[in-house]
């Protein structure tokens, strides 16, 4: 393992002239974890909000998942009826424009240099675009293989089979395809989902960003992350962070009940969580894993006995019924099963679904449950044939709800300024402000909540692209800064239709 300064060194080379405080200045430091390992640690008080550095990748390009949607290989963009294979690389792509672009000729460029062990035509563009991260490794100078090296990487099987894979249609020189399934198997351990612009279907894209890596995982973590139109990752304090505290990112969704957490862990980053909140068999009274008891007349909760454990039973909370944990795990496949069948783009059948058949088998405070209702969320106003104008009032109310029950459950798990409170902030605010238009006389007594949920969510929402793109909009006109224009003026926006 690289000695912590010259690991320092490297931090500060790569973050560059971005980050550079002055002597006593630094939030944190690179240092030994207390969880293992290396990690980063608060060296002072943190408030809230602060950004504590900017990364950008040392590799960026398309997820190496299996049943990714693949898209461009340059732009990312999902056009079936347009795409074509180039007839040198086999790379997909979407125009000419992206054909002649320097990041394709680079890619190209790598890719031909291989002599073929079948016609270009034939080589599976999809194999291609899942490992083409990690080719792009081979262009990395020096000093970027070097940081590439120090991180921590999963040589388990099947991390790095994608590379392993192009040797059936190229015939790749050895020291190349070491360092192609070294970047991977980095990959596989730390890169990051690099969001979307707000409501675009593009291919997903992964990031290795190495100081975001040294960040270790915590269920609840202090920092969020965003990413800007060139890339780059703002990591900023959700809470306030004490010196001495380690910086902590999240590796799983922030509403997944600790069963759901601590499988996806294992089976991704290779280590059981056991941190405060998967200790928690309520986890902050969210009961996020909880299911109805198996007793009908009962009316209890079932959540894991001892929770670190995974082999142990289950207890209701009622009537102390004990259930064995693989007819738990069997209850779980089948809720999967069940959830699978459900077009989740289907509004009224996830109100169906919601209503009339899941919460019959599970408690509203299940994941699954808060799951659908934050599908729910995201559809309604923002789907064609239900925009803000044309939801119903019952929809509308549903909509607010759920907002606000989504809202209590991160309060409740001490989430803090995440980047999915500022999402929920937004949506509550629109549905407000949704409500005021329609009802003037409702004005005066939203008009506090629409302010201040609008302010809050630019806050947490400004830095990233993927933010909603009437943001900053909402704010100028229903923020607090337009706080002494009549309604008329503040709404003018709204009753055109224009957001």
């Amino acid at each position: 393992m690289l000695p912590m300064e010259q690991l320092s060194a490297l931090i500060q080379e790569h973050l560059g002239q971005g980050w550079d405080p002055a002597p006593g200045a630094a939030a944190w430091v690179a240092g030994e974890s207390a969880l293992g390992g290396r990690g980063l640690l608060a060296v002072r008080d943190i408030a809230p909000g602060q950004v504590l550095f900017v990364d950008h990748p040392l590799l960026c390009g398309p997820r190496s998942g299996t049943n990714i949607h693949r898209g461009c290989t340059v732009c990312s963009k999902i056009n079936d009826q347009s795409s074509f294979k180039c007839p040198k690389c086999s790379l997909l792509l979407c125009s000419e424009q992206c054909q002649s672009s320097t990041a394709h000729h680079n890619d190209c460029a790598l890719i031909t240099r291989w002599p073929n062990k079948v016609p270009i035509e034939e080589v599976d563009d999809t194999l291609l675009s899942r490992a083409l991260t990690s080719i792009r490794a081979l262009l990395l100078d020096e000093k970027s293989r070097q940081f590439l090296c120090t991180l921590q990487a999963h040589f388990q099987p099947p991390h790095g089979n994608e590379v392993r894979d192009l040797s059936k249609y190229f015939d790749i020189p050895k020291e190349e395809e070491k360092l192609m399934i070294l970047a991977s198997c980095v990959l596989d351990a730390n890169a990051y989902q690099i969001s979307n612009q707000y409501g675009e279907g593009d291919m997903h894209k992964r990031g290795l960003y190495p100081v975001a890596s040294l960040m270790n995982h915590d269920c609840v973590p202090n920092t969020r992350h965003a990413f800007n139109s060139d890339f780059h990752m703002i990591v900023i304090a959700v809470k306030a962070i004490p010196a001495g505290a380690e910086l902590c990112t999240c590796y799983t969704g922030l509403l997944w009940g600790t069963p759901a957490r601590r499988v996806h862990l294992a089976k991704t980053k290779h280590f059981l969580c056991a941190c405060a909140r998967c200790a928690d068999p309520f986890e902050g009274g969210t009961l996020l894993a909880a299911l109805k008891c198996f007793q009908a007349e009962c009316g209890g909760l079932l959540l894991p006995a001892r929770p670190l454990q995974a082999a142990a039973p289950w207890r209701c909370m009622e009537c102390d019924l004990q259930v064995p944990a693989n007819h738990v795990a069997d209850v779980q496949r089948a809720l999967g099963s069940l959830v699978s069948t459900v077009d989740l783009e289907d509004v009224d059948g996830l109100e169906k679904f919601l209503l009339e058949r899941i919460t019959k088998f599970i408690p509203k405070t299940n994941q699954i449950v808060l799951d659908i209702e934050c599908r729910l969320i995201w559809l309604l106003g923002e789907k064609d044939g239900l925009r803000w104008h044309e939801l119903s009032e019952p929809r509308l109310s549903l909509k607010e709800t759920l907002c606000r029950g989504a809202l209590r459950t991160l309060a409740a798990l001490g989430a803090g300024d995440a980047y999915l409170r500022g999402l929920l902030l937004y949506h509550l605010h629109a549905a407000l402000a949704e409500r005021a238009r329609r009802a003037p006389l409702l004005y005066e007594e939203l008009k506090p909540e629409i302010e201040s949920t609008i302010e809050q969510a630019y806050n947490i929402l400004k830095d990233g692209i993927s933010g909603p793109p009437d943001l900053e909009l909402r704010r100028r006109y229903l923020g607090p800064a337009a706080a002494d224009k009549p309604r008329e003026e503040r709404f003018f926006i709204l009753d055109n239709k224009s957001l």
